[in-house]
């Protein structure tokens, strides 16, 4: 029996705050089968992984001091899905469900409103609806744990908040980070948001890695500074940061195991004063950071920083309409303000092998906002690598760099958009 009530995680806390049409504070993952979507079994599929995951079966409410999840008892709505998305999770519509299944030919997607969980969870709740929606259509699949399904025990730290579980007050706060370059043009009509996705073979993505001496986290990462660097930054704003937001799966330096929201994350603050950066230069930069920012104490460090505004006393006391001011401007200071463009790779996708034969790829995509108006994601299924630019700029300098420095490195590409025929 699903709990009636749970409280939002720490990270979950901002995101009903800073919710609005411009911002949905979403991210979508998407599985492209071999065969069309039958959609008379979409809806026994997503009752079953509900059964799993009850975390995600909640309703947002408002309480005097928080938000807080109540167990919504009723049915998910499934649509064909339109072509303007980032916009189907509305949090007062859809019977109360903070998450939007949508379908089109051959292709399922979820789009997950972040107070739910991370890309890493979202995926587990994902990969359970595919699989019971092809065993209902059929489908004989023997499912050897990659799957958290009903016949899977369900732990009580699943649904855990591993921020408050990790603090520790005698660990020292992260330290303030500089204020970030803006990328700027102009933006599409209507809140459209451009997809954009780059599939190529993961196993030369890595030869090409290995021979820069780096990781493909790290390469891709160094070819989006580099892009900005080369087609989006004047040299009159070259004196401003530019910090390439990078979310990190705090469930590997912590054991957790929890499908809610438990990431954290490091910013590169590379200095793009100087003229003449070669790519190998920016890369380096890239390469310093993640060794000076990817330890469990720097994690650490990030997670008291979260965790101690929360467990302050007098914020816990005013009322949540005086803590949404509050929470606004610290968000616009301490986080908005710190980033020009995120990147996420949320790694391998892993299921039964059983299934590898229905399913042609996975994508994951990260919504953008007019802060940040293009983002970037990535992951891998079997020996296919997609990396997805989701951008409010109708303007496509910044992704064709991208693309020209990885074809320079002789990577084959195919590349897939829902892209307006607008006028630039």
């Amino acid at each position: 029996m699903a709990k009636d009530w749970y409280k939002l995680d720490n990270a979950a806390k901002i995101f009903p705050v800073i919710y609005s049409k411009h911002d949905t504070s979403s991210f979508r993952l998407s599985c492209v089968f071999y065969e069309n979507i039958q959609f008379q079994y979409l809806q026994e599929a997503l009752k079953e992984a509900l059964k799993r995951f009850p975390t995600f079966c909640v309703k947002l409410k408002r309480g005097l001091f928080w938000y807080y999840f109540e167990h919504n008892y009723n049915e998910p709505i499934i649509q064909e899905e339109k072509s303007n998305i980032f916009h189907s999770v509305r949090l007062r519509e859809n019977h109360g469900f903070m998450f939007s299944l949508n379908y089109y030919g051959k292709r399922l997607s979820i789009e997950i409103f972040h107070a739910l969980s991370d890309g890493t969870g979202g995926m587990d709740f994902f990969k359970a609806i595919c699989y019971y929606y092809l065993i209902l259509t059929g489908k004989t699949i023997e499912n050897h744990g990659e799957i958290k399904t009903n016949a899977v025990e369900r732990l009580t730290i699943e649904t855990e908040d591993d921020f408050l579980r990790n603090y520790d007050s005698s660990i020292q706060k992260y330290g303030k980070e500089p204020k970030a370059y803006r990328l700027k043009g102009k933006m599409y009509s209507n809140h459209w948001c451009g997809l954009i996705h780059l599939q190529m073979n993961v196993n030369e993505l890595k030869q090409v890695a290995h021979q820069y001496q780096t990781t493909i986290t790290q390469y891709v990462g160094a070819c989006i500074l580099y892009s900005i660097y080369q087609y989006h930054l004047p040299k009159h704003k070259r004196t401003k940061s530019v910090n390439l937001f990078i979310p990190v799966n705090a469930r590997k330096f912590f054991d957790s195991m929890s499908v809610r929201n438990f990431v954290l994350y490091l910013r590169t603050h590379c200095d793009f004063n100087q003229s003449n950066l070669t790519f190998e230069d920016i890369l380096n930069m890239v390469k310093e950071t993640f060794k000076e920012e990817l330890t469990k104490e720097k994690m650490q460090a990030r997670i008291v920083s979260n965790v101690s505004l929360e467990r302050n006393f007098f914020v816990r006391i005013l009322p949540l309409f005086i803590k949404k001011i509050c929470m606004k401007i610290g968000y616009k200071t301490l986080g908005e303000d710190m980033n020009t463009i995120s990147y996420s790779n949320l790694g391998i996708i892993e299921i039964p092998k059983d299934m590898q034969e229905f399913i042609q790829r996975f994508e994951f995509s990260l919504g953008s906002c007019k802060k940040t108006p293009i983002n970037v994601a990535s992951v891998t299924y079997q020996d296919r690598f997609v990396l997805t630019f989701s951008s409010k700029l109708i303007d496509r300098k910044l992704i064709r760099g991208v693309v020209n420095k990885m074809v320079e490195d002789h990577l084959s590409i195919v590349v897939d958009t829902n892209d307006l025929e607008v006028e630039s």
